[in-house]
């Protein structure tokens, strides 16, 4: 098999896998990492199609030049765009990263798809041999295609730093392949330049898509994506689970309540809102074990599922955790004085509890402390 025939075969093997991964998405199309992994997976495909489609032309002869040269026009022009979206999907996962780091990175990675774009289109309406050019049915690479494969290079190494630089703020869970990420680009990019006619760097691409799409987002849809805590649905099967083991294993449940919320949002704004959500989110990871589940069951509502069995203990832990709210520095909202409220109880395997009775019955605690809660800040604003 010739390089052009076993060029061919790739693209339609890395094509066919880039289909599957589209086919096969579960998560909820509406979220940010989702609609981001469907843009990255949606312009490789779409690279690795026209790509086969030059190559059907290269078999043809002089009679598919023209399906040869709108390959390569497309290729050149946006094949950048697959390292934006990448960069773009990586920043779902990354928590309150710092804006200025952020622009930063995806400024020039914008600027340069747009430019590039721009370029390699006056390049092939003028005839300029820049990138690329062909004699007869003979492709070649321009003048300043080592230059552009330098660029692609130091595009690979910005998305990796990105990684780097934002590790601590990246779910740990998901850190490994993601920084495996860019890495593999970058290999199938290098193979790329050492091998003409053989599209390593987007079959690179999309078997590193392929291990984002096993190791995040199938995992990714048990996730809140403000907070990085498990969602809804994580809570319930985190839930199920330890009903069914609870009768080895004891377990208990926690419902937390943020006080006074929507004054919050409606004094504050949303943004305030939802930083107040991640902060809280970050006190009770940093409040429980690594094995205990804490999760935003909706709105300002979240749930924590831990080993801790005693109930003295149980309270002494949720009282550190009022504390450390409390404690939150809002330096800059001076007014702001944050609290929660919480319900929690050890679940008995005698009780025959099912899930939902069980959320219930914490839950109907938690707002019992919540009403109490109301209840003092309205005499303290009489007495006031």
């Amino acid at each position: 098999m010739d390089l052009l025939t076993g060029g061919l075969v790739l693209n339609v093997y890395t094509l066919f896998l880039a289909f599957m991964l589209l086919l096969f998405q579960e998560n909820d199309r509406k979220s940010r990492s989702n609609v981001e992994f469907l843009k990255l997976i949606g312009i490789l495909s779409l690279l690795v199609g026209v790509s086969a489609i030059g190559d059907i032309g290269k078999l043809q002869g002089m009679r598919g030049i023209y399906l040869q040269k709108f390959s390569s026009y497309f290729v050149f022009a946006f094949d950048p765009f697959g390292f934006l979206f990448s960069i773009s999907y990586i920043d779902c996962f990354i928590n309150k990263v710092d804006k200025k780091v952020r622009r930063a990175f995806m400024i020039p990675m914008r600027a340069y798809a747009y430019f590039n774009l721009i370029v390699v289109t006056v390049a092939a309406v003028f005839g300029l041999d820049w990138f690329y050019y062909y004699v007869g049915t003979e492709y070649y690479r321009g003048e300043y295609y080592m230059f552009r494969a330098l660029i692609h290079v130091l595009l690979c190494v910005m998305v990796l730093l990105y990684v780097v630089i934002c590790r601590d703020r990246l779910t740990r869970a998901y850190r490994l392949p993601i920084m495996m990420f860019p890495l593999m680009v970058a290999f199938g990019g290098y193979l790329q330049i050492m091998v003409i006619n053989m599209n390593m760097e987007y079959a690179a691409t999309v078997i590193a898509c392929l291990i984002l799409f096993i190791y995040v987002q199938k995992r990714d849809v048990n996730l809140d994506y403000l907070t990085g805590v498990v969602n809804r649905r994580g809570i319930d099967m985190a839930l199920r689970k330890a009903i069914i083991e609870s009768r080895d294993k004891k377990f208990s449940a926690i419902m937390i309540d943020v006080d006074f919320f929507k004054t919050i949002n409606d004094r504050f704004g949303h943004k305030t809102g939802d930083e107040v959500l991640e902060s809280i989110a970050d006190v009770l990871r940093e409040s429980f074990e690594p094995n205990d589940v804490v999760g935003r069951f909706g709105g300002d509502e979240f749930c924590v599922i831990t080993e801790i069995t005693d109930n003295d203990e149980l309270r002494h832990r949720i009282d550190i955790v009022k504390e450390s709210v409390a404690s939150i520095d809002w330096s800059n909202k001076s007014e702001m004085e944050l609290s929660i409220s919480a319900g929690a109880a050890v679940y008995e395997f005698e009780s025959g509890m099912k899930l939902k009775e069980f959320m219930e019955f914490i839950d109907r605690l938690m707002y019992e402390e919540k009403l109490r809660h109301h209840l003092g800040d309205r005499r303290s604003r009489q007495n006031a």
